[in-house]
């Protein structure tokens, strides 16, 4: 019969093996927000700049849909506390505004969390932030659309710009605002989704008309075709609108 002895050892290296083959439950890296659940509904956000996190230890940042934030953490076993949020006061089109104070009131009351491989759920009570591991492969494109291109013959100093995303997420500026949206490109056909802009005001009257022109143009797009460094646009009426990379 074995002693007692050998059979706690044996019990304590089985533990020991078992132990250090699970790994760590961590919450560190980069993620992206997928879906958000608060007393509003449930949201699955979309556009050019989806809200982020990013934890190291208990140092944690982010992108809440149009201003950045910083905090510091606490994780405890299945726990997970924000500290306050220091957020920038960058002025918000009312879109990413009414996400960006759900996504931050979710965050701000994160009492729990739970992570299935690539995905991690921050909870509280019936509120939840789903995110998904950031720098995953699915659902990229690659075209020769992918890059930042400068409208040609625009008015003023400020260059009207088109960035095509890998990811499918498109934004630029449109000469006094920012936009931002989702577009798709497939054999040479070309359809933006809805654009959402900042709301700065333009004090140039003509400045306005080519801002209005421009977005409007883009909403109607149907097609592309790039040509060396020159994009050309066309719409459903035929107008061709010419862009030259590179802007920088």
């Amino acid at each position: 019969m074995k002693s007692p002895t050998i059979l706690l050892s044996a019990a304590l290296a089985l533990a020991s093996l078992a132990s250090a083959q699970t790994p760590a439950l961590t919450t560190d890296g980069a993620w992206t927000l997928s879906s958000l659940t608060d007393g509003q509904g449930t949201v699955a956000p979309t556009g050019m700049d989806l809200p982020t996190l990013s934890v190291q230890g208990e140092q944690i940042s982010g992108f809440a849909g149009c201003n950045t934030f910083t905090t510091s953490g606490a994780l405890t076993g299945q726990t997970f506390r924000f500290g306050p949020l220091a957020t920038t006061r960058k002025l918000c089109a009312p879109e990413q505004n009414a996400l960006e104070t759900r996504v931050l009131t979710v965050l701000a009351q994160a009492r729990a969390f739970a992570r299935y491989g690539e995905t991690l759920i921050l909870t509280s009570g019936t509120s939840k932030a789903v995110f998904k591991r950031a720098g995953g492969t699915e659902g990229k494109v690659n075209t020769p659309l992918m890059a930042t291109w400068r409208l040609v013959g625009a008015q003023g100093s400020e260059p009207l710009t088109l960035t095509f995303g890998e990811d499918g997420r498109v934004g630029g500026n449109a000469g006094c605002n920012n936009f931002m949206g989702e577009y798709s490109a497939v054999d040479g056909q070309l359809t933006f989704g809805p654009l959402a802009s900042t709301r700065r005001a333009c004090i140039d009257p003509a400045l306005n008309a080519q801002e209005q022109t421009f977005l409007k143009d883009l909403s109607e797009v149907t097609g592309y075709e790039v040509s060396g460094s020159m994009l050309r646009l066309t719409t459903k009426s035929g107008k061709v609108l010419e862009l030259a990379r590179p802007v920088n």
